[in-house]
């Protein structure tokens, strides 16, 4: 269990920085495939049907989709959605395991390891969290032409560790677990920021003049944006950890290398403590004790600034007017798209620090000194072992890093390559959206996902909206949503959910419009 208490000094540290940086954004986190509460409810897609200024996130080309026949869409308070989840957050296997109030031994601890993680040599699993806050967008559309402007914030997060960290949670140092060496790592990111997009679509293509039936057309868009950069952490640990012998005669091994990533006053804290460390010789010197409110009173200006770009292309086909029963009248549209979101990073460049260590820690046990532990702790053995864990082991060794110059930290965006679809006649709609994360920031996901949705609009004013998507950082999702959408006012909330995440992990994300006006 040293390991774990040792870890946790720097795991402090990225948990303050973590809830000073949601605070900074607005306390809001983000989704990897930027969603509206329409989008969310539908199964989390949007390449081919979310418009307005939301589309300078999702899709640039839609700018130039109608929205009810109005030419302004003007958003405030709103486009808020959250999102949590991943292989690591798997509600399924904890109430499985965990709220039976069965003794957890260690044939029973590897088999809920086995589950959660798999038995491959280098399982691990991850987590990923995020919340958006548009607070204000506008957008303006012409038949041929769209131009709009809107500010995001968002906090991205991340965890993840290797099945060897979730062992020796539950089974400690133990020698059969840990008879040979085990990954013990460990990884943590959080970024906050703000982004100020800049929108604009065109028609570059069409078959006829007018708005006919039969008319094909394609239209592109690009919005690039400006990022501050507002709080910046990152931790990673990889190492190995080896446990042999019996009882009080165990031998520890634990081959260990980390680094930590920050930036503005808490860098100032961590040089602090390690100049600290050289003049004491290394002793009784803690980090905690250099960490305190003063060291995020920066977060939330600007520490780094950036360039990013949103863009695609869509394709619509005006194929002809219905009128059926329930479904109602009006025209029949299929919409297919291709958009690159995401793209570009932050320079971090506001005292940027890069922390690493790199040692081999070694443990035959305790040596107990009773007579220093009379003297030093008033014969309080448990506040010695504590100070032996915490002080002696985990500063004296884990604690024992190295600054490393550094001019900036860069940091990537969370970049989605997705191919959609909508299908939309009278009050019915259908979408369906294939996409891709490029990395694994925040929810993002590397592996391919399928968003499927329908929507009835009841009256032609109250949507009623389901969804599934499949694959991305989870395991199946179910999506719903509804609400208020008039020709000049929308009210709308959506919410996703995984039923069942004992394979491929959890996700719950909720989204709401805010009050938007059309005009």
């Amino acid at each position: 269990m040293i390991m774990i208490f040792t870890a946790s000094k720097l795991i402090i540290t990225m948990g303050f920085i973590s809830v000073v940086a949601a605070t900074a954004a607005g306390d809001a986190m983000s989704q990897a495939l930027h969603n509206t509460s329409g989008s969310i409810a539908l199964g989390g897609g949007g390449g081919a049907y979310v418009n307005g200024y939301h589309a300078n996130f999702v899709n640039p080309a839609n700018l130039i989709i109608p929205d009810r026949n109005t030419r302004y869409t003007i958003g405030f308070i709103g486009g808020i959605q959250s999102s949590a989840g991943g292989s690591l957050v798997n509600i399924g296997l904890y109430n499985k395991h965990f709220t039976g109030g069965e003794v957890i031994d260690n044939e029973r601890a590897l088999r809920i390891s086995d589950e959660w993680f798999g038995t491959g040599p280098n399982a691990a699993a991850q987590m990923g969290l995020g919340l958006d806050v548009v607070p204000v967008g506008f957008s303006y559309r012409r038949d041929d032409m769209a131009f709009s402007t809107a500010a995001r914030a968002r906090t991205l997060g991340s965890a993840g560790m290797s099945k060897g960290l979730f062992d020796l949670a539950l089974t400690g140092l133990n020698t059969d677990v840990f008879k040979n060496p085990e990954k013990v790592n460990l990884n943590m990111e959080m970024l906050a920021m703000w982004e100020l997009s800049f929108g604009f679509a065109m028609e570059v293509w069409r078959n006829q003049a007018g708005f006919t039936p039969g008319t094909m057309r394609i239209f592109a868009g690009a919005a690039p944006k400006i990022l501050f950069g507002m709080g910046y952490a990152k931790l990673g640990l990889e190492s190995r950890l080896q446990v042999t012998g019996r009882d009080l005669e165990s031998r520890v091994a634990h081959d260990f290398e980390y680094y930590i990533h920050t930036v503005g006053n808490l860098t100032d804290d961590f040089l602090a403590y390690y100049e600290e460390r050289r003049v004491q010789g290394n002793r009784d010197v803690i980090l905690e004790d250099f960490i305190d409110d003063d060291s995020f009173s920066d977060l939330g200006g600007v520490l780094g600034m950036g360039l990013g770009l949103d863009m695609g292309a869509t394709f619509e086909w005006y194929m002809d007017d219905v009128v059926l029963p329930v479904i109602g009248s009006g025209p029949r549209i299929l919409r297919a798209s291709l958009s690159i979101t995401d793209m570009g990073g932050i320079n971090f460049r506001d005292n940027p620090g890069d922390f690493r260590a790199n040692d081999v820690f070694l443990w035959d046990g305790l040596n107990i000194d009773f007579e220093y532990i009379d003297e030093e702790h008033d014969g309080d053995f448990s506040n010695y072992l504590e100070y032996v864990l915490e002080d002696s082991i985990g500063s004296d060794i884990y604690g024992n890093f190295s600054p490393r110059e550094v001019s900036n930290h860069r940091v990537g965006l969370t970049p989605v390559v997705n191919i959609g679809g909508a299908l939309t006649m009278g009050r019915l709609g259908v979408m369906l959206d294939i996409g891709k994360g490029m990395n694994n920031r925040g929810v993002n996901s590397r592996r391919l996902y399928t968003a499927l949705g329908t929507e009835y609009r009841i009256v032609g004013v109250v949507p009623v909206r389901i969804g599934m998507k499949l694959g991305g950082n989870s395991a199946i999702n179910l999506s719903a949503g509804t609400g208020i959408d008039l020709k000049n006012f929308e009210f709308t909330v959506g919410f996703m959910t995984t039923p069942a995440s004992s394979r491929g992990g959890m996700n719950m994300s909720a989204a709401w419009s805010g009050f938007v006006v059309r005009f």
